[in-house]
């Protein structure tokens, strides 16, 4: 099975909740991200420069308000606010400065999604084993948003979901089983 395209994904996502809304929210890919000024205001502001991959995805899409399944980008409508909160203001590795190059984008209990901004590679870390046992989930982020919406919209639709969650973890790049099992679950 081939990761679903992020317009694929889209239609999905409208399909299930679009007939919920006004009273469930958050759960489509919506047109309007972050404007290139604003993204490089930020990017500017926190010394960081971010993968063209993640850069056209958030300024393509809205993650002010999106959860795919479990995962959790933004609820507070302001997705660059929330980076700035996760990555500077809560201080999610612990002790010490931010470890260089690793930027939290989303959480998914009981995992921190990360961001290697040099590589462009997904991690996700169990936030209670810290990030230091960050597992690669994904080369990119643009695999990394497929392979996320392809489990949600077809776990359901597949008879083995270990051959599944190991089909989507090969489609995506990844190298950690059990993240992509958890998901298709």
């Amino acid at each position: 099975m081939a990761l679903l395209t992020v317009e694929e994904i889209r239609k999905g996502l409208d399909q299930e909740f679009i007939p919920l809304e006004p009273m469930v929210a958050g759960l489509r890919l919506i047109d309007g991200g972050v404007s290139e000024d604003v993204l490089g205001i930020f990017e500017n502001e926190n010394k960081i420069s971010f993968p063209d991959n993640f850069r056209c995805l958030i300024k393509k899409i809205d993650f002010g308000n999106l959860t795919i399944g479990p995962v959790v980008f933004c609820n507070g409508g302001d997705y660059l606010k929330e980076l700035f909160q996760l990555n500077v203001e809560m201080a999610w590795w612990g002790r010490g400065g931010r470890p260089k190059d690793l930027f939290v984008i989303a959480n998914s209990d009981p995992y921190v999604i990360i961001l290697n901004i040099k590589t462009g590679n997904i991690l996700a870390a169990d936030f209670e084993l810290g990030w230091q046992c960050a597992k690669k989930i994904a080369s990119n982020f643009d695999f990394y948003l497929r392979g996320v919406g392809t489990t949600m919209l077809r776990r359901n639709e597949v008879g083995n979901r270990c051959a599944f969650a190991k089909t989507i973890m090969k489609d995506v790049g990844g190298a950690d089983l059990t993240y992509w099992s958890q998901l298709a679950g």
